[in-house]
């Protein structure tokens, strides 16, 4: 667990409006499944059975006579929000240290941790939701069912994409409203002949998640650029393995705006608030005998897939 120590920061005066660091700008996964605050760390979530509510039951009644009847069934699924955390160590003579060179190890921890819980969310939900075999629609692969986005020839992601958000619709009966990409997957298709030709008379010639989204009727475009590495903690800087969280793949999905009744969500973020009513909070402790406090991140929370019908998985959209 590399921390910096007095021997790193004290020999020269270090710059105070300058320094190198390293954090991923962006983060989706928060921003896909709605975030849903629980009191109860654990719980049931009502499930209707879908096909009650699409069935034509209403028929002729005649004067005096009852009318037909029937109803609808209700299961359950069960959310569980476990805890997740992330600790940073800072001696009192580190600290002291780097304040007399003017650093602020205290706000740079605190920054660290949180970008921990941050990244958590993000890996869980690339490996649990933007893959192969978690929804109900069939899978669509590249070169398989549709070509691939980058072959500007022949590939024709508009069309696919209108195609695959009828199958959603078919199955939920809503249109999706969200679209993931990955960020090669959204490259492909920022710069596909099609779609620059579609807007050259009326926008820059530049697109954005705005107009695409607008272009497929989809409100809400999301494009997944995080960062994370792959290589064991120990490796040489020079030798470290950076991968994309979301690679090259999209994901379709009706999500309500927020925590919605009656409605098919393709998931929720159930968070809970335990301590504090946000989606993770900073916590500071000291250990007097070690001289040392604590920076801790910590979140509790579950992504839950509620309806596997309303979501569509693309893998490998371009090769």
């Amino acid at each position: 667990m590399p921390n910096p120590t007095s021997n790193d920061i004290r020999h020269d005066k270090l710059l105070t409006n300058i320094s190198i660091s390293y954090a991923n700008q962006r983060y989706v996964a928060d921003q896909v499944f709605p975030v849903v605050p629980v009191s109860d760390q654990s719980g049931l979530i009502p499930t209707y059975d879908q096909s009650h509510w699409f069935r034509d039951a209403a028929v002729l009644r005649a004067p005096g006579t009852k009318s037909r009847r029937g109803g609808f069934s209700v299961g359950t699924s069960t959310y569980y929000a476990p805890r997740y955390s992330f600790g940073f160590e800072l001696p009192d003579e580190v600290r002291a240290t780097a304040g007399s060179n003017g650093m602020n190890l205290d706000r740079d921890a605190t920054n660290f941790v949180t970008e921990k819980g941050y990244l958590r969310r993000e890996v869980a939900f690339a490996a649990d939701f933007f893959t192969t075999s978690v929804w109900g629609a069939a899978d669509k692969t590249g070169n398989v069912d549709f070509t691939y986005w980058n072959d500007y020839a022949t590939g024709t992601p508009l069309i696919n994409l209108t195609d695959y958000a009828d199958i959603v619709d078919s199955a939920i009966g809503r249109e999706p409203n969200t679209l993931l990409l990955g960020k090669q997957a959204w490259l492909a298709l920022k710069w596909h002949p099609d779609l620059i030709d579609s807007i050259k008379y009326t926008q820059r010639g530049v697109m954005s998640t705005d107009i695409f989204g607008s272009m497929i009727d989809i409100p809400r475009v999301l494009v997944g650029r995080a960062l994370r590495v792959s290589s064991a903690e120990g490796v040489a800087e020079s030798s470290a393995t950076y991968v994309r969280i979301f690679g090259k793949a999209a994901l379709l999905m009706w999500v309500p705006d927020g925590p919605s009744l009656m409605a098919p969500a393709a998931g929720y973020t159930f968070v809970w608030n335990r301590v504090a009513n946000a989606l993770q909070y900073i916590k500071r402790m000291r250990d007097e005998e070690s001289e040392v406090d604590i920076i801790e991140c910590n979140s509790y929370f579950d992504q839950k897939q509620t309806a596997s019908m309303a979501g569509l998985f693309m893998t490998a959209v371009i090769p």
